[in-house]
């Protein structure tokens, strides 16, 4: 499981709460730990936050993190929940129902996000 998201308390909190309801979280802050992360650890299931800072300054969002990702064979079916404070627009939005993911608002009750991470891990891949 990996949390990225840029604000520390609610990356904190988040991770902590996955922790105590069984899962594993490994956690980032932008794009670039995110794949650091990605690249050494097997991860099941991501949460992923849409604005971040970009320490390269390439533009990266989380939106093209998840872009990225279903790119790659290993991440084409990981289930990914976005997370976001501000509305996303009609084409982003798009563009999450296109790449699978799902986007829930801030705030939004810990237990919600990992019910439903929970219920598409134990849903089987198609």
């Amino acid at each position: 499981m990996l949390v990225v998201e840029d604000e520390p308390s609610l990356q904190q909190t988040l991770a902590a709460f996955l922790t105590l309801r069984g899962f594993r979280p490994f956690r980032a802050q932008n794009v670039e730990e995110a794949l650091t992360i990605l690249g050494r650890e097997q991860i099941d299931a991501i949460t992923l936050d849409v604005r971040m800072p970009d320490p390269r300054h390439q533009q990266r969002t989380g939106l093209t993190l998840l872009q990225f990702l279903r790119t790659d064979p290993l991440y084409q079916q990981t289930p990914i929940l976005i997370l976001t404070g501000i509305p996303l627009g009609d084409v982003d939005a798009q563009l999450a129902r296109r790449l699978r993911a799902e986007v829930f608002y801030k705030p939004q009750p810990y237990s919600a996000i990992s019910e439903r991470l929970e219920a598409l891990l134990a849903t089987p891949a198609i």
